[in-house]
């Protein structure tokens, strides 16, 4: 059981190292006040879920491990090519909404496989799900 547990804690903690790896990638180039406050509060949710499941490896006794290298430049890259010619934002928002997407589906995998993880953390990945979703439709605003 405790090696579902650290697999679902791990996947939490992976895409909110990511998420803020993204916002990082892309905050510089908005200048839209309202979606900047957007993706700031992204960011300090990231920020907490990246705490909170670090914590929680920990306590199992588990070290947790950041994103690699080559994702970060692959999503560095990507984020530069798509925004060359288009930084406004709507361009931004499909780009956040995208990744986001991206990030709900790998975490409800996580869920499926390690369905025999403790209750407390099948709910915190629930949780983590939903507040994805509601950055989604706040993001849907700036399309």
């Amino acid at each position: 059981m405790e090696n579902v547990n650290a697999e679902l804690l791990s996947g939490i903690y992976k895409l909110s190292k990511t998420g803020i790896e993204a916002i990082n990638t892309v905050l510089p180039k908005v200048e839209n006040s309202a979606l900047r406050e957007e993706l700031t509060e992204q960011y300090n949710d990231y920020k907490k879920a990246s705490d909170e499941s670090e914590r929680a490896l920990m306590s199992c006794g588990e070290e947790p491990k950041d994103i690699n290298p080559f994702a970060k430049a692959v999503m560095w890259g990507s984020v530069q090519l798509h925004t060359l010619a288009d930084s406004k934002p709507d361009k931004i928002a499909e780009i956040m909404i995208n990744g986001t997407t991206k990030g709900i589906i790998d975490l409800t995998k996580h869920m499926t496989t390690c369905s025999d993880a403790l209750p407390e953390n099948l709910a915190y990945a629930d949780s983590f799900i939903k507040n994805e979703q509601r950055h989604i439709d706040n993001l849907k605003t700036f399309l």
